[in-house]
């Protein structure tokens, strides 16, 4: 196995006293996603050009900083989302979108167990479960089947942006991830003919030839039309999902444990009384999930 290179971090000697307890700490992170390693290169060497730009104070010193930042947002997850995060920046830096899905794909799929326990984990999180609160009552109730949810979340999943921080984007598209397991287990022939669909536009629907391919290899009749259209609306659904997790976390109480922890949203106004009845209706059906519990007790 090739390992990947070491990160090459500021200088010590202008860092502070506990650099090099930093440095393990990233080192500790780093070995339970080495995919974020060339991420985290990237990122030091573009914030040291940065501030060297702006040519304020001691850049080395700034950037220890930074990677205090961003390492305490990390520990703050749980480690599936660090992997799944690590995962998509990877794809999403080396691959076109499509290609990016078949990455994360082989990544993504497991035993109906072991999608289960993923599940079970990131949900505890009351980041997580805000998530998927938004995803149960505004993107589920968006789609048009056919296709099943499943495959809607894998495609809304594989074409989100890759970000390596968490924000409501990110938070609300691993639980996506979760929900697509099914999504996964698909031919690669089937998840590209749907992808290459799933973003048509209103020209692509002219080619008759590509089209009638293209459906020739998905699992599901569908109406290329009626499809096109059904995308869309999951894709508006899902813009709508994360601006509700916004809001809803702009409501939460201060917390310095968990995803709400180190959170980055822009300012939102505060979730509004009947959207906070509508939590704790998802929290009542789904009164086993322990992050729902959570979340609900910081509102």
């Amino acid at each position: 196995m090739t390992r990947l290179p070491a990160p090459q971090f500021p200088d010590p000697s202008a860092g502070p006293d506990d650099c090099a307890e930093l440095i393990a700490r990233w080192e500790a992170v780093l070995a339970k996603a080495p995919r974020l390693r060339p991420w985290l290169s990237d990122m030091i060497r573009q914030r040291r050009v940065l501030l060297h730009e702006s040519a304020r104070g001691s850049i080395e010193r700034a950037l220890w900083i930074e990677l205090e930042r961003w390492v305490r947002q990390f520990e703050a997850l749980p480690q599936f989302a660090v992997s799944a995060i690590s995962v998509t920046v990877e794809s999403g830096e080396q691959r076109s979108p499509a290609l990016s899905e078949e990455v994360n794909a082989v990544h993504h799929a497991a035993s109906p167990e072991h999608a289960v326990g993923e599940s079970e984990a990131l949900l505890s999180d009351p980041a997580f479960a805000l998530a998927f609160h938004c995803v149960e009552t505004r993107v589920r109730p968006a789609l048009s089947r056919p296709p099943p949810a499943t495959a809607w979340f894998g495609l809304l999943h594989a074409s989100a942006k890759p970000q390596p921080l968490l924000t409501s984007e990110v938070a609300v598209g691993l639980v996506l991830r979760v929900l697509s397991a099914d999504w996964s287990r698909l031919p690669a022939p089937s998840r590209k003919a749907a992808l290459r669909l799933f973003h048509a536009s209103a020209a692509d629907l002219r080619a008759a030839d590509r089209l009638r391919a293209i459906c020739d290899a998905l699992p599901w009749p569908v109406a290329p039309d009626v499809f096109v259209a059904a995308a869309a609306k999951a894709r508006g659904a899902l813009h709508d999902a994360c601006a509700l997790f916004a809001r809803i976390a702009a409501a939460a109480r201060p917390t310095q444990r968990g995803g709400l922890a180190v959170l980055q949203v822009d300012r939102a106004a505060p979730a509004s009384a009947a959207e906070i009845a509508e939590l704790s209706e998802t929290v009542r059906k789904f009164s086993s999930m322990a992050g729902l519990r959570r979340l609900h007790a910081l509102l």
